[in-house]
């Protein structure tokens, strides 16, 4: 992916500290706003009121501020069961007609395929793939190698995983679980069977490969 696309989806607290690699259609502007609920940092010019712009970006920090994000701060993640997360990004950028979704809608115009999650997941194999974020393998699109991150939380655990970053950074937990309503919820999973036939399978569990291995999840439904 483009450098100026990873960008911004790093959110850096120099207080705490800590680093949230924020991953889309993977809870994260759920998570943002919990963060910024219980940081202390607060930048002196934002671009945006939304939290998702009240953090440090990667290459805005100086030379002594990645050294201690380096060495000092807690770095973490949230990810996703591709199977949802790919259903999840066509449901909310295609289905609800987002400007996302728009280059995939003319492409199966145009090269006379469903506008359907079978076209999608064709879409993305004709190569779609890396041009957008929000379907992006998720180990393609990290800021730092996954290694270097001190803690991987799931978005199937999200409230259990949440808790341990909050109870690491800030020495909290949460009041009542996230909540699971919002513009962007697609109730995904609870489709799935619905939507995978067995040409969306094979297709998704090539171009995830690497998600499914290295993250942990099962190639199956």
């Amino acid at each position: 992916m483009d450098i100026f696309k990873l960008d911004p989806r790093g959110a850096y607290s120099p207080l705490e500290p800590f680093f949230y690699n924020r991953v889309p259609k993977a809870a994260n502007t759920s998570i943002t706003q919990t963060l910024f609920n219980h940081s202390a940092y607060r930048p002196g010019l934002a671009r945006r009121d939304n939290p998702k712009y009240k953090f440090q970006r990667p290459i805005f920090l100086s030379p002594n501020q990645v050294h201690k994000l380096e060495y000092e701060a807690f770095k973490f993640t949230f990810v996703r069961n591709p199977y949802s997360r790919v259903l999840s990004a066509y449901l909310d950028k295609v289905g609800r007609r987002k400007h996302q979704g728009v280059r995939f809608l003319a492409w199966a115009e145009a090269n006379s395929q469903p506008a359907s999650f079978l076209g999608f997941c064709r879409y993305l194999d004709a190569g779609g793939l890396f041009l957008d974020m929000h379907w992006a393998p998720q180990v393609e699109i990290l800021c730092l190698p996954l290694e270097c991150f001190d803690f991987i939380g799931r978005i199937e655990s999200i409230d259990r995983d949440l808790n341990q970053v909050l109870q690491r950074v800030f020495k909290v937990q949460l009041e009542s679980p996230l909540p699971q309503t919002g513009r962007h919820h697609t109730q995904a999973n609870q489709k799935l069977k619905e939507a995978y036939g067995m040409e969306e399978r094979q297709i998704v569990n090539r171009l995830y490969a690497t998600d499914f291995l290295k993250l942990g999840y099962p190639q199956d439904l």
